[in-house]
């Protein structure tokens, strides 16, 4: 039963990272976005 446990625990922390790195990740990539556009209107 612990083992069971011990795996679903895993799975879960694992999930929970997978979605804040991911979050964390898109928004880089919506800061980054703006800023190309925004230097690109400085042209």
């Amino acid at each position: 039963m612990e083992e069971e446990f011990v795996k679903k625990l895993l799975v879960v922390a694992a999930a929970v990272t997978g979605v804040v790195f991911y979050r964390k990740w898109q928004e880089s990539n919506v800061r980054k976005s703006t800023w190309s556009n925004a230097t690109d209107r400085v042209e």
